[in-house]
């Protein structure tokens, strides 16, 4: 009888340990082991004559910063600004030739404006057809560059006129001092 008395202990304790470990799981605090997640700053564009900003699409981003003594680099690497849907956008009303002033929240050493035709990127491309994709990397770092805004940056804030229709892409240039310069990229489309 020994055996058997012997297994339903076993089989007790392994089902005692099991149930420990899922009540620890569920109530217990977690301690995730990355630490703070970086506190990547924001943009917002503010339409000239308007009296409301909007908080612009945070898109790919390099930044820095200080867990205790530990440096940390955080990087987003997301779709580049001409592959978003347009509904997942900042959207800016504003009428053709309308100037926008884009207000970091803490300033940038430098930022440049880019920009992308909708309707052009809503028809998408041949780069879509399976024949085409040997050349596709080459397509999309064409297309990835989009156009050059005239763009005046000046006290931390960028100032350029927008078209409705096309989709602007604001790269900000940070100073964090032991990494170098970290970079933001901010998305919005203007309707």
């Amino acid at each position: 009888m020994k055996p058997k008395t012997s297994r339903g202990i076993a089989v007790a304790a392994i089902v005692v340990i099991l149930a420990v470990t899922f009540v620890s799981c569920v109530t217990l605090p977690r301690n995730d082991a990355h630490g703070p997640e970086a506190d990547v700053p924001g943009a917002q564009a503010l339409v000239s004559g308007e009296d409301d900003a909007v908080a612009l699409t945070l898109g790919n981003y390099t930044w820095s910063f200080m867990n205790g003594s530990e440096r940390r680099i955080e990087e987003l690497r997301q779709i580049d600004p001409q592959k978003w849907h347009v509904d997942e956008l900042a959207q800016v009303s504003a009428a053709a030739g309308s100037t926008i002033a884009v207000c970091f929240d803490e300033e940038p050493l430098w930022a440049y404006a880019r920009s992308w035709d909708e309707e052009e990127l809503a028809d998408g491309s041949i780069a879509d057809s399976p024949l085409f994709w040997r050349v596709r990397t080459l397509i999309d770092t064409a297309e990835s560059v989009g156009d050059e805004v005239i763009s005046t940056f000046e006290d931390g804030v960028l100032t350029f006129e927008v078209e409705p229709g096309r989709r602007y892409a604001i790269s900000a240039t940070y100073e964090k001092g032991f990494s170098g310069n970290d970079h933001i990229e901010y998305v919005f489309t203007v309707r």
